[in-house]
């Protein structure tokens, strides 16, 4: 008995898979508009979403946007001749190092109480 060998078509998925060694995600159209409209920023549609998921939870528009415009504020004073997008990449990357922080604290709370 022969075996027909087949031809095998890939499609997009999975030459990305093959060029990056595995799935990569694709942005939502929303999130691709957002990063362009940010200097090719990937920081700035996950800085939106995490103000709307805060908002949700009761924190007021105003501090966020106080939080992250100081933190821009001292990055841009630290570090003159970045680009938007890599001053916003930064604050993505404070504010998840400041969230992680605050995070162990209230479990290392709990571990306290009990």
């Amino acid at each position: 008995v022969k075996e027909a060998e087949q031809k095998q078509f890939l499609g997009g998925t999975d030459l990305r898979e093959q060029l990056n060694g595995g799935p990569d995600k694709l942005k939502s159209i929303d999130d691709f508009n957002k990063a362009q409209a940010a200097g090719g920023a990937d920081a700035a549609p996950v800085l939106d979403r995490l103000q709307s998921v805060l908002i949700e939870l009761g924190l007021e528009v105003e501090l966020y946007q106080q939080v992250i415009k100081g933190m821009q504020t001292e990055i841009t004073n630290a570090s003159s001749g970045l680009t938007e997008a890599q001053i916003l990449e930064q604050v993505k990357s404070e504010m998840g190092q400041k969230l992680k922080a605050a995070m162990k604290s209230i479990a290392a709370e709990q571990l306290r109480i009990k």
